[in-house]
């Protein structure tokens, strides 16, 4: 640390971007380098996002994550590369000292998050995911509801992750997206998968799943589209729709089913909807729905930063750890496995 703030690192100058502006933004850090493989001179929409937070001639501009990791200065890293780089690269920041943000999936390999939780053991590093649906304030409305019994006993959940890539198909030539080693389910399903897994708040104890391929033909992928089935310990019944290959606009829908009430919301709507909710003292009932206002943050990367730092400054509940997101990633191989097997597959949870 430098001056009171944490030195901050992003590795990936994509999706990055969403963490620069959330350190530049933030108090409790400086923006010290930032890093990705592109050679210069930077596309030029790059450029201009870097001259717009003032970093173009400011922060350090690194080609290699290497070089973050072997900078004593940074204390904080965001792996905000391509799902298959970020154990590699969590792991490295980790062993030089670095606390790291990792963007979902933590992994796309189940011994891969085992080796990163592993890591946060050995180190003492503090490790967090970033998955964004903890965050939207929708879902984080939805949660609190749930535990504090507006709804009752939760007996059922269901969410989706319905991503139109086709577009990305045609606009990029090298679209990192289109590899054969990123599983959409694990790719973008965790974002549903894992949504579920938090608002249950108990182990998933087995999965099972069917898969089909008719929207993407042509991708290097075995299935493009899943229905998955959850099985909790707690005896909650969870079901996830993934689909990369369909069209319809971008959403997370996802209901959740109460002895008392039902919830249903999703991470774009500026709405959500109660049925049967007596926390209101309504005369809402089973055929009749309450309308709530919430906030629309999708991607809520400032409050991840926030939530990092407090972590590592002032000692507050990382519910976002190592641990539970290599669960997330179990629950997501366990799924797939069952929609090549045909049989219903257990979940690993202890790391």
């Amino acid at each position: 640390m430098k001056n009171g703030k944490l030195q901050a690192a992003v590795i990936g100058l994509g999706e990055g971007f969403r963490h620069i502006e959330a350190y530049v933004n933030h108090p409790d850090y400086d923006l010290v380098a930032v890093c990705d493989p592109h050679p210069d001179p930077l596309p030029k929409v790059q450029r201009d996002r870097l001259t717009q937070y003032d970093l173009a001639n400011t922060t350090l501009r690194y080609h290699d994550y290497r070089e973050v990791v072997e900078n004593p200065d940074i204390d904080v890293v965001s792996v905000v590369s391509p799902d298959f780089f970020h154990a590699e690269q969590a792991i490295a920041c980790m062993k030089a000292g670095k606390h790291v943000l990792c963007e979902k999936p933590m992994t796309l390999d189940l011994e891969e998050a085992a080796a990163i939780v592993r890591t946060v053991r050995e180190t003492g590093m503090k490790f967090m995911v970033a998955h964004p649906t903890r965050y939207t304030p929708a879902f984080v409305l939805a949660k609190k509801m749930i535990m504090r019994g507006d709804i009752g006993e939760l007996f059922m959940v269901e969410s989706e992750y319905a991503h139109n890539y086709r577009y990305m198909d045609r606009s990029e030539s090298k679209n990192w997206r289109k590899d054969a080693r990123r599983d959409p389910l694990l790719g973008g399903g965790c974002h549903a998968v894992d949504l579920v897994r938090w608002s249950v708040n108990a182990p998933v104890d087995e999965a099972f799943a069917y898969g089909t391929k008719k929207g993407l033909p042509d991708w290097p992928i075995d299935f493009d589209s899943y229905f998955c089935l959850f099985k909790f310990r707690n005896g909650v019944i969870g079901k996830v729709m993934c689909s990369i290959g369909l069209s319809r606009p971008y959403t997370m829908r996802s209901v959740f089913y109460g002895t008392k009430g039902t919830i249903i919301c999703d991470n774009l709507s500026s709405t959500m909807q109660l049925s049967s909710v007596p926390f209101y003292d309504t005369k809402a009932d089973a055929t009749d729905f309450i309308t709530i206002p919430v906030g629309v943050n999708s991607h809520n990367v400032v409050h991840q930063v926030g939530l990092m730092a407090d972590v590592i400054l002032r000692g507050a509940e990382n519910h976002a750890d190592a641990d539970e997101g290599a669960r997330t990633v179990a629950a997501c191989v366990a799924a797939i496995e069952a929609a090549h097997t045909g049989k219903p597959v257990k979940v690993r949870n202890d790391f």
